[in-house]
């Protein structure tokens, strides 16, 4: 009995220490921060919690210190209240290890701060002992939302919050995070790492080019590294598609066409049978998925196309030879009047549509058309794009209603020659282009090589807003700037068949996060990952191996087609 009453009062002074300790620093000053201006607003200790499940489902989560704060707080442009706002979990059982989970869209929320591994783990980095943060890269979307002015895009036209935006949310917020670390722990994190998928994708990439001893590993997931350029693409993608929608007649009373109706999902299905039907022997195995993307070019799959053509009436069977015009349109990227390329070309996948189980692939149309029955365009490039191209990603900003017909309106009056040069351009009070504040596609990447830096890129070869061509362009320029050797510290993995971070036809569950970590901490390069298929595909619980670029996997001969452990990297 003695011996419980020791225990019980052990925990609870232990308890009520962490408590005291977490409690304490919402008393920190500014002169303890490297941003002066620093504030912390709350800081709670929380008892560790039960596993939740359904949609949204979060593991248990173990006992850690929650702090808010704020940073760089100020009025700006049209009277609109900014401040770099973070989010941080502090966990007693400590790993001694720092993670930055990055934004998505054009951020705007201050995130969870439970550390997303990406590829769909069902653990996070919190659960793993990691140091969390999070942030809202100096923007709130609930604050900072005009909707006669870009709605939460409105802060591009507030230069500081396009800076903010840009670059330097993330260096103040790790270095803020960085001093929380040895102020609560007593000493500093031994590793750190950035992960992130899409805009955290560029966030990540960007940290290895601008801040480049920051971290220790970095894992870059279908990354927008070229935001401005993929923002004039919605551009072209949204023309392309609204020409075949004129041309059919689906139009609302106004005569403003109906891209979403442009392509039923029976059509999609069909573009991606022809695909495949094209490409998915070239790999040496027939079995739904394009391994060998590269070889499956537009000379390849243009043939099978051009079979569909309705010869008479559009029916289910066939496309109009505007359909498919439209998306071989589409696949070979933007390009101004001369000829000259705006964006990256795409490849041809199977990621497009087609059938996952009883339900059709939404994860392509959701980007570019939106759902064929909503009552209007409701496609991402027709909101998230039109906003984020009109007022941050151009100079000056133009200011688009960010409701009714206006966000299409603008994307459909985009010209090529005298609009996709403003990603360049200076004005006024905007002293930065946009190309330059955005800027995460430098092949000079000497200080994190030599600082040891490795860095992970995934990406879906299906991705219908950030092209994995655009990827592979750069990866190639930076293995010639390192004479060879880039794949000593960045490398590539393709994932055939999967859209924009997750879904699609496709093995998108995978555990890139380790490997990143073996390859920082023990020297093991990635020579493979092992990714599985969710229920929803066509072959549930199928595993591939994901393969460094520009290898892919490849049957061995025999075994199971399902199992990862048959297929080989070549």
């Amino acid at each position: 009995m003695l011996r419980l009453t020791l225990l019980f009062l052990a925990a609870s002074a232990a308890a009520y220490a962490a408590d005291n300790k977490c409690g304490a620093l919402s008393s920190l000053t500014s002169n303890q921060f490297p941003n002066a201006t620093t504030v912390i607003r709350s800081a709670v200790l929380k008892p560790p919690s039960q596993a939740t499940t359904g949609r949204g489902a979060v593991p248990a989560l173990p006992e850690h210190c929650e702090v808010f704060g704020r940073m760089n707080e100020r009025t700006g442009t049209n009277g609109q209240h900014y401040a770099i706002n973070f989010h941080m979990r502090l966990p007693t059982a400590w790993n001694g290890k720092f993670f930055f989970e990055g934004g998505g869209g054009s951020n705007g929320n201050i995130g969870a701060a439970l550390g997303n591994l990406q590829g769909q783990q069902p653990t996070n980095a919190l659960v793993l002992g990691y140091a969390v943060v999070s942030q809202d890269s100096g923007h709130d979307n609930a604050v900072n939302n005009d909707p006669k002015m870009n709605g939460s895009e409105t802060f591009g036209f507030d230069e500081q919050a396009r800076l903010d935006f840009g670059y330097n949310s993330y260096d103040q917020v790790t270095q803020a995070a960085k001093a929380l670390i040895r102020l609560y722990y007593g000493k500093g994190a031994e590793r750190s790492y950035y992960v992130g998928c899409s805009e955290g994708g560029r966030e990540a990439m960007m940290i290895s080019q601008r801040f480049p001893d920051y971290y220790d590993g970095i894992l870059a997931c279908s990354p927008g590294f070229k935001l401005p350029k993929a923002a004039i693409a919605e551009a072209w993608d949204s023309q392309a598609f609204a020409q075949v929608a004129k041309a059919e007649g689906l139009t609302d009373r106004n005569g403003e066409p109906f891209i979403n109706k442009t392509y039923t999902d029976e059509d999609l299905a069909l573009i991606a049978g022809a695909v495949l039907a094209a490409c998915d022997k070239l790999d040496g195995l027939e079995d739904g998925m394009i391994a060998n993307f590269r070889a499956c070019t537009s000379a390849v799959v243009k043939p099978k196309l051009e079979a569909l053509t309705c010869k008479g009436a559009k029916d289910a069977s066939c496309l109009t030879a505007m359909q498919i015009a439209a998306i071989e349109k589409v696949n070979a990227g933007a390009v101004n009047s001369k000829g000259e390329a705006l964006y990256a070309d795409r490849p041809w996948d199977v990621g497009i549509g087609g059938k996952l189980g009883p339900a059709y692939n939404q994860g392509w149309r959701i980007w570019k058309l939106g759902m064929f029955n909503a009552p209007a365009d409701s496609g991402i490039d027709a909101t998230l794009g039109s906003g984020a191209l009109s007022a941050i990603f151009t100079t000056p900003p133009t200011p688009v209603a960010s409701s009714g017909a206006a966000p299409v309106a603008y994307l459909l009056g985009f010209n090529f020659d005298t609009d996709a040069p403003k990603i360049y351009a200076e004005s006024g009070t905007f002293a930065k282009p946009a190309w330059d504040f955005m800027m995460a596609s430098s092949t000079d990447l000497s200080v994190f090589r030599k600082h040891g830096g490795k860095m992970i890129i995934t990406h879906g070869v299906s991705d219908p807003v950030f092209s994995i061509d655009d990827d592979i362009a750069w990866l190639t320029a930076v293995n010639k700037v390192n004479k060879g050797k880039a794949a000593d510290f960045v490398r590539l993995f393709a994932i055939p068949g999967m859209n924009h971070c997750a879904g699609g036809p496709a093995t998108d569950r995978f555990d890139a996060f380790s490997a990143l970590v073996d390859w920082v901490e023990n020297k093991t390069p990635p020579e493979k990952i092992v990714a599985s298929a969710g229920p929803a595909t066509p072959w549930p619980n199928r595993t591939r191996p994901l393969c460094p670029y520009p290898q892919y996997a490849k049957y061995k001969g025999t075994g199971s087609i399902e199992d990862a452990a048959n297929f080989v990297c070549k």
